[in-house]
């Protein structure tokens, strides 16, 4: 059953894109296949130049769209068709996507700005029995 975990930042020293670069890093060095949906083609776009930057030491392989024959380790997008063997959901969406349940985690971000979608989430989510963590940053 996929596990959600809720990654609540209550610190100044985190920024949710931040927290992401950084969860981001920590499954490619676990090597698992991350979906990152976003909220929007702006959301990616800015996520997408930060991959990039985020550590100056490493590379995270990453992509906008999926390429013939090869499976992204890090794919970002808003509109992300879920093909592919991926273990992760960073869930950074309004909505829960209805493939969730195919990863074996979801990652829900909470913020001031998203804590009502958040609890919605987290509802939904409790109301159907996945095992929920919650993490405070």
């Amino acid at each position: 059953m996929t596990r959600i975990d809720f990654y609540e930042i209550t610190e100044s020293a985190h920024t949710a894109d931040s927290l992401v670069c950084k969860l981001c890093h920590k499954a490619y060095q676990g090597q698992q296949k991350v979906l990152l949906l976003t909220a929007s083609q702006q959301h990616t776009d800015r996520l997408d130049r930060l991959l990039w930057t985020s550590e100056e030491e490493s590379f995270l392989p990453h992509d906008q769209q999926e390429q013939e024959g090869l499976l992204t380790p890090i794919l970002l997008n808003h509109e992300a068709d879920p093909r592919g063997d991926r273990q992760l959901l960073i869930n950074l969406n309004d909505q829960i996507p209805l493939y969730f349940a195919q990863f074996e985690r979801v990652i829900e971000l909470v913020t001031n700005e998203n804590k009502t979608t958040a609890r919605s989430h987290y509802s939904y989510y409790k109301d159907r029995g996945y095992p929920l963590q919650h993490h405070k940053l």
